[in-house]
């Protein structure tokens, strides 16, 4: 990782990983006239009527009708640790030339674009940025995510990180935030793995 001040404010202490996670799944993403949530069926929506507790006491993967789901909640609190100096270096720069439709409109916001450019000027300035959206694969996971990586994915364990909370999946994102992951943990998700047979028969038999 690029040695840059933006970890200047002294040793980075993670925030508590359950409350950021839960805070980012009841993210209000918004509504639009034209997408097909109805009137409470996006996933923010769903979300918010459940606590903390509820996510915590969900499954770790689940077999109903004998498709495996893993919770998003739990696959995130295990494989992400929370940034908050990083997030808050984010959100100062996206202050210091903030977006607004009128007196801005070439400002800065928590884009995808935008948080790209963050992290090519501030963390991996020598590195490629991805981006990868579990929409567009066949995974396990409760909601999609789309997150933000540096050639080579070994090498560079920081990420920008957005949950698709809406119900169309052209729209619907969280805010990105950083964090730091275990990448064998993270990415974990491949449907094969939980449809292996002796993977569906570990999982069923501890009713997890």
């Amino acid at each position: 990782m690029n040695k840059n001040n933006i970890f200047s404010g002294g040793e980075e202490k993670p925030d508590n990983i359950d409350n950021v996670i839960y805070e980012m799944l009841t993210e209000n993403t918004g509504i639009h006239m034209l997408d097909s949530g109805g009137k409470d069926g996006r996933a923010w929506q769903r979300n918010q009527k459940r606590s903390l507790k509820d996510f915590q006491n969900d499954k770790y993967i689940s077999y109903e009708d004998d498709y495996p789901e893993k919770s998003l909640y739990h696959h995130l609190t295990e494989s992400c640790e929370y940034l908050p100096d990083v997030n808050k270096r984010l959100t100062d720069w996206i202050n210091e030339d903030k977006y607004h439709y009128m007196d801005n409109s070439e400002g800065r916001d928590n884009s995808w674009h935008d948080v790209e450019d963050f992290m090519q000027k501030f963390i991996y300035p020598e590195s490629k940025i991805n981006c990868i959206y579990t929409y567009n694969e066949e995974t396990v996971l409760s909601q999609d995510i789309q997150f933000l990586y540096a050639d080579d994915f070994y090498d560079n364990n920081i990420i920008a990180l957005s949950i698709h909370n809406g119900a169309d999946a052209r729209g619907g994102l969280t805010d990105y935030k950083f964090f730091k992951v275990d990448w064998d943990m993270f990415l974990n998700y491949s449907l094969d793995y939980y449809n292996d047979k002796d993977t569906r028969e570990m999982y069923q038999d501890k009713s997890v």
